[in-house]
């Protein structure tokens, strides 16, 4: 549903995006995904397909006081991603000929524990408090021709990372009703603010050559990650039919490693369009009524801002949520996008990603009347 969906609630869902979502959570809930990740990166001369398969996070709910919308939810989700293998021949008659290589791996996730609360007025509040933690390793080595006077190096940069946040959400109450307009239901209004994170980065690095391995000077700094900014709008157009349209901020420009900002990067916003299908009314046997069909598009202005070009990214997505059992169901989403060009010597990505992910809902406590 184009990515986001700030202002969605379900009773059948666990969602990270806003924390006041929980407020519906009626049976205690574990989610779980995976994503396969497909890329064709293209310059302006060739091209190269790399993929790969990806833990998508694993989160708790457990309803706590239904009345008030009290709920705890824990889990952990993946906010960044390095990977990368770069290989660059070079033909230098003064120093002989030699392979320079570039490699990154890790990435940074979140662990969130958070609870809901209804306020009066049907307005729903959400707080979580995020610990963000992972680790980083970039490689840049140099590969010498084998009859080379000069021997083979390589240089390791190994970051960890540590901090806090918090996320507070807000969902409205159901303004269709003060409209009056037939159709109209479930109108509602989100809005997310994370704090970021100042977090402790802990960088050692380390030399190779042909002779062993030296450690260098171990370093100790903040790494300062911007706040986010997220509002939604749903509604539902009789009870087949939910929309959504977003809006995400976060101002890379204030990124800071050791003080210092990246000119590479800028702010990042997205928007997005969501659209849902399912028979509300479904009562028959059949299978295909209980499948639920979403959709929807989203337009990124990336944080990345590389010789003098921003890269911009353009999606569509579908897919499907089908049940495995009462309260279970298990969910495909497809996306297709398009991020950069292949101008001032840059890379053009076409990406393709497919996400599964199952939603499994039971009574896991039940209170003894005394």
């Amino acid at each position: 549903m184009g990515g986001l969906g700030f202002a969605l609630s379900d009773q059948q869902y666990l969602s990270d995006l806003n924390p006041a979502s929980w407020t519906e959570l009626r049976l205690s809930r574990v989610e779980t995904s995976f994503l396969y990740n497909g890329d064709k990166l293209q310059t302006s001369s060739t091209s190269v397909y790399h993929s790969d398969v990806f833990f998508n996070g694993v989160m708790f709910g457990f309803p706590i006081e239904k009345d008030l919308g009290i709920s705890l939810v824990f889990g952990i989700v993946p906010i960044s991603n390095v990977q990368y293998d770069t290989k660059e021949q070079i033909v230098d008659s003064l120093i002989d000929n030699h392979t320079n290589e570039y490699q990154g791996t890790g990435g940074i996730s979140k662990f969130t524990l958070g609870s809901s609360y209804k306020l009066p007025f049907g307005l729903n509040l959400g707080l979580s408090y995020d610990y963000y933690f992972g680790r980083i390793e970039n490689t840049s080595s140099i590969f010498f021709v084998d009859n080379s006077t000069y021997g083979n190096a390589s240089f390791k940069r190994q970051i960890n990372y540590s901090g806090m946040g918090f996320t507070v959400g807000l969902i409205s109450n159901d303004f269709a009703k003060y409209l009056g307009i037939k159709n109209l239901k479930n109108l509602k209004v989100g809005l997310v603010y994370s704090s970021g994170a100042s977090m402790n980065s802990d960088s050692l690095e380390i030399y190779s050559t042909s002779v062993g391995s030296v450690d260098g000077p171990s370093q100790d700094y903040k790494t300062e990650l911007p706040y986010k900014l997220g509002i939604g709008v749903s509604f539902n157009w009789t009870d087949d039919y939910a929309f959504i349209l977003d809006y995400l901020y976060q101002p890379f420009s204030k990124f800071r490693e050791n003080g210092m900002t990246n000119r590479y990067l800028r702010d990042y916003s997205k928007y997005s369009l969501g659209l849902e299908y399912h028979n509300a009314d479904a009562r028959s046997n059949s299978f295909w009524d209980y499948i639920a069909l979403r959709g929807g598009v989203s337009y990124e202005q990336t944080q990345y801002f590389i010789n003098g070009t921003g890269l911009n990214q353009f999606s569509v997505y579908t897919g499907f949520s089908m049940p495995i059992s009462y309260d279970n169901t298990l969910n495909v989403g497809f996306q297709y996008g398009v991020r950069g060009t292949t101008d001032n010597n840059l890379l053009k990505d076409n990406f393709f990603r497919v996400n599964f992910s199952a939603s499994f809902g039971d009574i896991w406590f039940m209170r003894v009347e005394r």
